[in-house]
């Protein structure tokens, strides 16, 4: 195509002086070819044209028509280079997609995958593509660019849960090394008094987290695991999938690597996680006061009530 234009371009440079009579001021005559060879001629013209085509100039255009066809020739070139852009991208997306779905079979009809259940074949296929995009996506792009990626990716996160009081630069460290996994109906996340290895955010599902104490259901935007990652020790709890779960994970690895770089950060974290630990245990002792009070007589429960109204 682009060569089909450069020929069109060059016959009009020429066609547009031979219209005009070669008048004293129109390229041909300043390049003294009106009586040469037809070869020598295109020769010239299509320099000409090229040199339009690519935005050099030989000499700025005197004539109206010279005027009006390097502008017609600005504009085209400006409609086929987007032309060529959409092209290219559209067809590196095809590409992209095709070998990712190549890939996606190739793992899908291997002999390991084959034997494994259905539940562990739809979560292994959904790890896969999300290291697939991470890969080929969001770790390719400038590091300010793949912050808000990810910032998109995990917006439910950032609207809700700790993540609203930490700071920019603490949160953005987060984002940028969690990983991806999901569950699905009575999957068990956490084993109660398991070895911690990774905390976990809730994407979108919800997860019961219960032990011989309590059990609490959380959903989008919450997290759990902190506490082990905060003050040490074995998970306290059982957690497992209510529904189907799309979890973002983060390791303990990269969680003390994250403390490294922003320490203080991290401890006031912990100073505010044990402060909420300490709310809730004093209304768990509140609560069990008051259930025992309510096995005496009537005026005990009643002397209970009203010294916690003071």
């Amino acid at each position: 195509m682009m060569v089909l234009i450069w020929h069109w371009n060059t016959c009009v440079q020429y066609f547009i002086s031979v219209m005009e009579e070669f008048p004293q001021d129109c390229w041909v005559v300043k390049e003294k070819i009106e009586n040469t060879s037809i070869g020598e001629k295109y020769f010239c013209a299509s320099f000409r044209a090229f040199s339009q085509m690519v935005g050099r100039s030989i000499d700025s255009p005197t004539r109206m028509p010279h005027n009006i066809l390097s502008t017609l020739i600005i504009f085209f070139k400006m409609i086929i280079n987007l032309i060529i852009s959409l092209w290219c991208r559209i067809t590196f997306t095809i590409r992209i997609w095709d070998l990712k779905k190549k890939n996606i079979n190739q793992v899908q009809s291997s002999a390991m995958f084959q034997k494994l259940p259905r539940v562990l074949r739809q979560r292994t296929t959904a790890q896969y593509k999300w290291h697939w995009d991470k890969k080929n996506i969001v770790d390719i792009v400038s590091g300010q660019l793949r912050k808000d990626i990810m910032a998109e990716i995990c917006s439910n996160l950032l609207n809700k849960g700790m993540f609203l009081s930490l700071n920019k630069e603490f949160t953005e460290a987060i984002l940028m090394k969690l990983d991806k996994e999901c569950f699905n109906a009575g999957d068990i996340i956490i084993h109660q008094n398991a070895e911690p290895d990774s905390m976990f955010f809730i994407d979108c599902g919800r997860v019961l987290v219960r032990n011989e104490a309590f059990q609490e259901e959380l959903c989008d935007g919450d997290y759990f695991g902190e506490i082990i990652f905060l003050f040490g020790g074995r998970q306290s709890a059982t957690v497992s999938a209510l529904t189907t779960c799309s979890l973002f994970t983060l390791s303990l690895r990269e969680f003390q690597e994250i403390e490294e770089e922003f320490p203080h950060v991290v401890n006031e974290l912990r100073v505010a996680v044990q402060q909420h630990q300490n709310d809730l245990e004093s209304k768990s002792c509140i609560m069990s006061c008051f259930v025992r009070s309510l096995g005496g007589d009537m005026f005990g429960s009643l002397s209970f009530v009203v010294a916690m109204t003071h």
